[in-house]
C-alpha cells in the first residue's frame, strides 16, 4: 500500500504544494515581499497593483482579517487563459477546496499578493499579463505565449493563523483518534476478537506465529495481503484475482514507503507469520480520501502474511550469483560480500591504504548498460583516475577491490549495493540499491 502523492496546483507557471509549506521555511527577503506598493483602481473595477497584478473582489465575505505569511488557507482556484483552462481545483479535488500555506510572494505579480488582500468568504478575479512573466525570465507553461493574460478565479474559503491551524489540527487528530479507537473496540466486541493494542493505537492479532527473528527496519519484506474497511468491503488484495495483481508485495521496512500502520505492524511479525492489523486512520491515510473505496478518516483492516524477510545484502548476493551463473563466470568472494575475478595478474606488491593509485575503469549495471568509463571516448574523459586508497574517496567496493591487485593487474569487481551507493541514486543510470560491475586496471601505484 504505497502512499499517495499530495495534490499540487499551478500558480503562474510555478508549482505550489497544496499542503503546508515546510514549517522551517526561511523568511523571504525578496524585494517583492518587503517593498510597499501603491495601487490604482480602474474603471473596470480592477485594482492595479504596482507588481503588475490586477485584482477585483467580486463578492465580499465575512472574514475579519487579511491572510499573513504563514497562514493556512483553503480555496477554490481556477487558472485559465481565455477559454483554455490550465488548472481547476474543483475538478482536480472532487469539488473540495485545496489547502495552501501563505509564503512571501516570489516574483512580481505573484497571485499570493492577491490572496493576502482577501478575507475568508471573498471571491476574486486576478489578472496577470504573461509578458510580465517573460520580462522576469519565468519559465512558461505549455499554452502560454506573449500577449496572453493569466486569469485566476479564487474563492477563499478559510484563512487561519499557523498557531491556530496547529492547535485545530491537534484537536481534530485527538478527536479522530478517540473515534477510531471506539469504532475498533465496538468491532472487536461485535466479532468476538481479542486484539493487542500498541502505544500508537494500532491493534493486531496473530493467527500464525512465524519462525526466526521479527522483521527489522531496513530489511526487505515480502507480503501477501488483503485490505478492507470495518464494514468488510475489500479495497485491495494481491491474493484475490479480482484486483488483478497477484505477485507478492515487497517493501523496505521502516523507510516510509508504506503507511505507518504497515511499517509498525509488519515489524511485529516473523517469517511465515499471519496476522490481522487494525490500523487507525492516523496511521493510514488520515483525512485524505485515498480513493472512492477508502474515504477520509477510514480505519483499515489488513490480513497479512510474511512470505520472506531478507536483507539488501541477501538480495544483492542473489543478484550477483545469478549473474555469474548466467554468464558462466567463476568469481571469488570476500567476507564483505564483494565478488571479483582477476583477468590479468599484475607485478610487485599490492597497494596499501594511504597510497595513491591510478586506475582505468568501465562501470556497468547488471543489465550490461555502461554508466561511466575513462577508456570509452563516449564518456569524454580518458585520463587515468587517481585517488588515495582507503581514504573513503571512492565507494567501498573500489577501496577493497583495488587493494587486491598489483600494478598492471586487471579485474572485474562485482560490487553489492551496500559497498556501492546503497539506497542513493547518484545518477539516473544507477537506480537505488544497484549492484555495480567494474572492469578495472591498476595502472600505477604512486608512492609518496
Amino acid at each position: 500500500m504505497k502512499k499517495i502523492a499530495l495534490l499540487s496546483f499551478i500558480l503562474a507557471g510555478t508549482m505550489c504544494l497544496s499542503t503546508a509549506v515546510n514549517a522551517q521555511q526561511k523568511k523571504s527577503t525578496s524585494k517583492v515581499a518587503t517593498t510597499k506598493t501603491t495601487a490604482t483602481k480602474g474603471a473596470d473595477g480592477f485594482t492595479h497593483l504596482a507588481s503588475g497584478l490586477d485584482l477585483k473582489i467580486v463578492k465580499h465575505g465575512n472574514g475579519k482579517r487579511n491572510p499573513k505569511i504563514g497562514d493556512h488557507l483553503e480555496m477554490h482556484i481556477h487558472v485559465h487563459i481565455k477559454d483554455s483552462s490550465m488548472f481547476d481545483s474543483r475538478k482536480m479535488n472532487n469539488n473540495k477546496p485545496v489547502p495552501f500555506q501563505v509564503q512571501a510572494p516570489s516574483f512580481k505579480g505573484d497571485p499570493i499578493e492577491g490572496f493576502m488582500k482577501m478575507v475568508a468568504g471573498d471571491s476574486a478575479v486576478m489578472k496577470l499579463p504573461v509578458d510580465s512573466l517573460l520580462k522576469q525570465n519565468k519559465q512558461m507553461m505549455p499554452g502560454m505565449k506573449a500577449g496572453d493574460v493569466l486569469i485566476y478565479e479564487v474563492v477563499l474559503v478559510s484563512a487561519v493563523s499557523d498557531s491556530a491551524f496547529k492547535m485545530e489540527s491537534t484537536l481534530k487528530a485527538d478527536m479522530q483518534r478517540a473515534k477510531d479507537d471506539a469504532d475498533m473496540i465496538a468491532y472487536f466486541k461485535k466479532n468476538n476478537i481479542k486484539a493487542i493494542k500498541t502505544a500508537t493505537g494500532l491493534y493486531y492479532t496473530i493467527s500464525k506465529e512465524g519462525t526466526g527473528e521479527t522483521a527489522k527496519k531496513g530489511q526487505n519484506v515480502s507480503v501477501n495481503y488483503t485490505g478492507r474497511l470495518l464494514d468488510g468491503k475489500a479495497f485491495d488484495s494481491n491474493t484475490d484475482p479480482e484486483f488483478h495483481h497477484t505477485d507478492p508485495f515487497s517493501l523496505v521496512l521502516g523507510t516510509g514507503s508504506v503507511i505507518r500502520g504497515w511499517d509498525e505492524g509488519l515489524a511485529l511479525l516473523k517469517k511465515g507469520a499471519k496476522a490481522t492489523l487494525y490500523i487507525p486512520s492516523g496511521l493510514a491515510y488520515g483525512s485524505q480520501d485515498r480513493s472512492p473505496t477508502i474515504p477520509a478518516n477510514s480505519v483499515l483492516v489488513f490480513d497479512v502474511e510474511i512470505l520472506d524477510i531478507t536483507t539488501q545484502a541477501d538480495l544483492d548476493d542473489k543478484v550477483i550469483k545469478e549473474y555469474l551463473t548466467k554468464n558462466n563466470i567463476k568469481a571469488s568472494k570476500t567476507a564483505s560480500g564483494l565478488y571479483y575475478t582477476i583477468t590479468k595478474e599484475g607485478v610487485g606488491e599490492k597497494p596499501i591504504a594511504g597510497q595513491k593509485v591510478s586506475v582505468n575503469y568501465t562501470g556497468m549495471t547488471t543489465d550490461g548498460k555502461k554508466f561511466d568509463s575513462n577508456v570509452d571516448p563516449e564518456f569524454k574523459h580518458t585520463t587515468a583516475f587517481e585517488f588515495q586508497l582507503g581514504a573513503g574517496q571512492v565507494i567501498k567496493g573500489w577501496d577493497e577491490g583495488l587493494a587486491l591487485l598489483s600494478k598492471g593487474g586487471k579485474a572485474t569487481l562485482f560490487i553489492p549495493s551496500g559497498l556501492a551507493y546503497g539506497q542513493r541514486s547518484p545518477t539516473q543510470a544507477i537506480p537505488p540499491n544497484s549492484v555495480l560491475l567494474f572492469d578495472v586496471e591498476l595502472v600505477d601505484i604512486i608512492k609518496q
